[in-house]
């Protein structure tokens, strides 16, 4: 089997697809040819595949760089759960844990290591690095590289670094969402020796974007979901609206829950869980939900808020209508809401003496000397830093922020970090300590029936419960288990982590040493503004195609009207008055009795099916007629008129 081969074969054993999305092959041969590449596929486009799946067919490791905690775990837990060796070296582990992590990484027991970018400039990571085998470099959310991608973070520009030490090292960059401005800097700043640059479409064709101006969302919103069966997620800037606007749903009907990151785990995992499997129809969450979530039929997506951003925009959109059937990506939004829009953003950019002496301050409160704390992590409650230094919440967070993306810290207030374990000793040397205590067997023979022999190289994430029903003990007793055999030097137990943690990724410094850049900031601030103008005309377009517009935006010149936006249906209206006339009493007439669309087609000749499907698009437009449950069609006389119209 040629290597070329090997990557279907991986495809169907590890995720039992049986072909590849469009551009993903291609990605995949470019890599192994050895050469450089960047990737642009919208949200859904399967970006990971195209770096997972070559991992696992070149020698070494996949050194992948990503700025998001969150979905390193997420992806190395679903790698995992494939068979896949991998591993994320965030912070918030222990030491204890990065030094098994890396020397794993340098022994080559790992596919792919997924490292944030700050943690390339640690004396400790290049130590190893230079000695490990290395794959090839996927960097992902390349965007980051950009002082003109929306999510800036200088870190990425020390990647190119990596050249330095492995000069023939090829390098996937990938992102969702890059303007040409930005995927030149991307390539500049990466120093790819190839133009190889694969771009998928930004035109999803059955996805419907519309925009409402309206000072009544509520009755808009409701007007919508009642006309549009499924699952939905509305989109909000704030904590506080999600959960307003989840019982606001509830006490109309409709069953919603909110979701945010300041959560606790649990509640994350619940909320996200029971709206997957379809037990709650709305998710009304802020933009800490969805990355990396797999659920293909979202009828809608609702900005109830709109983002100030076109590619947070178009990616949080872009998660309706996964499985290719019609969906709907709806904006309300009203005037007042661009002036609040650019007040948020001056907000967001405080004065750089703000910053230092929020960083300060930070030093101060954590008890770190100057010198000190690098890749420490500390819990941290951001409402009692701020008492303690009576600062106003919002420019303290913004202040972290500006920290977090200048590489000096990385904070977060939705933090998890399940329990895990590893064994420290020999397998023959476990078993002579299970001969001599009973209490040791059992419980050693529960972590291994439950996680393997990998707990002999490596941590694992552990779950207490399940443990106590394995042994048939209390979870008491496990957790006292488990502290034993840390103790007596046989493992290491690490209780999880649940509360919001901030880490240091340099050693305390300062505040007059910190390197930030008061004119980057301010061209920053600029970027954010210039988006925010595209967000105002894409809102406030009175005519022309809106998928076009957002394609244009991303540099996708040649792109065509895609027929089903707001804009392109009342174009449609005006263009076939004659088709409809003609139309219009045949489908009412056969309409006296509820049917499907295909059993309506199956009435006409195969010619007349679209000019048959645009007559059934303006008549439920304008509620002529009615789709319900199981897309049956019916007449609306007589019926309660709810319906959704573009």
């Amino acid at each position: 089997m040629t290597d070329f081969e090997k990557l279907g074969h991986n495809l169907k054993k590890h995720w039992g697809y049986d072909s590849f999305r469009p551009n993903q092959r291609d990605i995949m041969h470019s890599m192994l040819a050895n050469e450089d590449s960047l990737a642009v596929l919208p949200t859904g486009g399967g970006k990971s595949l195209c770096f997972q799946i070559p991992a696992l067919v070149k020698d070494g490791t996949c050194l992948v760089i990503s700025p998001l905690i969150a979905l390193m775990r997420d992806q190395v837990e679903q790698l995992k759960k494939r068979g896949i060796s991998a591993a994320a070296l965030s912070s918030g582990l222990f030491r204890e844990e990065t030094e098994t992590i890396l020397s794993n990484f340098v022994n080559g027991v790992y596919k792919l290591l997924y490292v944030s970018p700050e943690r390339l400039q640690s004396k400790t990571f290049r130590e190893y690095l230079v000695n490990a085998k290395l794959s090839f470099l996927a960097v992902d959310e390349a965007h980051c590289i950009s002082q003109w991608g929306y999510d800036f973070r200088p870190a990425y520009l020390n990647i190119g670094e990596i050249r330095e030490i492995f000069p023939d090292l090829p390098i996937m960059a990938l992102t969702a969402s890059a303007t040409p401005k930005v995927q030149k800097e991307i390539q500049e700043k990466l120093q790819l020796r190839s133009k190889n640059i694969f771009q998928a479409s930004f035109v999803r064709p059955n996805l419907s974007f519309s925009a409402f101006e309206t000072e009544d969302k509520g009755r808009k919103m409701l007007e919508i979901l009642k006309s549009v069966p499924g699952s939905s997620i509305v989109y909000v800037q704030s904590r506080k609206s999600a959960s307003l606007w989840a019982d606001w749903l509830k006490q109309n009907g409709i069953r919603a829950n909110f979701y945010h990151a300041g959560l606790g785990h649990k509640d994350r995992e619940s909320r996200q869980s029971e709206w997957i499997k379809g037990n709650n129809r709305i998710l009304v969450a802020t933009n800490a939900f969805g990355m990396g979530i797999d659920k293909g039929d979202v009828r809608t997506v609702i900005h109830a808020e709109i983002s100030a951003q076109p590619e947070a925009y178009y990616q949080e959109a872009g998660r309706a209508g996964r499985d290719g059937e019609k969906a709907y990506a709806i904006a309300l939004f009203n005037r007042q809401e661009f002036k609040d829009m650019r007040a948020r953003i001056e907000l967001n950019f405080p004065a750089l003496e703000f910053i230092r002496s929020v960083y300060e301050k930070l030093g101060v409160y954590l008890k770190l000397a100057i010198g000190s704390g690098e890749m420490a992590s500390f819990d941290f409650k951001i409402e009692d830093f701020c008492q303690t230094y009576k600062l106003q919440p919002g420019p303290a967070f913004q202040a972290l922020r500006k920290l977090e993306s200048a590489g000096y810290i990385s904070f977060s207030d939705g933090f998890f970090q399940a329990s895990r374990f590893r064994f420290r000793v020999s397998s023959s040397m476990l078993y002579d300590a299970q001969v001599r205590n009973k209490d040791t067997e059992q419980i050693s023979k529960a972590l291994l029936r439950l996680y393997g022999g990998e707990l002999f190289s490596d941590f694992s994430d552990i779950q207490e419960g399940d443990l106590a029903k394995v042994s048939g003990e209390s979870l008491d007793w496990v957790v006292e288990m488990l502290n034993k055999l840390t103790a007596s030097e046989l493992g290491t137990y690490n209780p999880q982590k649940n509360n919001p943690q901030v880490s240091l990724l340099t050693p305390r410094l300062l505040a007059g040493n910190l390197d930030i850049n008061p004119n980057l900031l301010k061209q920053l601030r600029k970027n954010e503004i210039e988006r925010l103008d595209i967000i105002e005309k894409y809102l406030l377009l009175e005519k022309g195609c809106r998928s076009v517009f957002l394609a244009n935006y991303f540099g996708e010149t040649q792109a065509a009207d895609c027929g089903i936006c707001d804009h392109c249906l009342k174009e449609k209206k005006k263009e076939k008055p004659d088709t409809i006339a003609y139309y219009k009493p045949i489908i009412l007439n056969s309409l006296k009795q509820e049917k499907t669309m295909s059993k309506l087609e199956s009435e006409f000749r195969p010619n007349e099916k679209e000019m048959l499907r645009d007559c059934v698009r303006f008549l439920l437009s304008e509620e002529i007629i009615l789709s319900g449950e199981g897309n049956i069609l019916s007449l609306a006389s007589g019926k309660k008129k709810s319906r959704f119209s573009l």
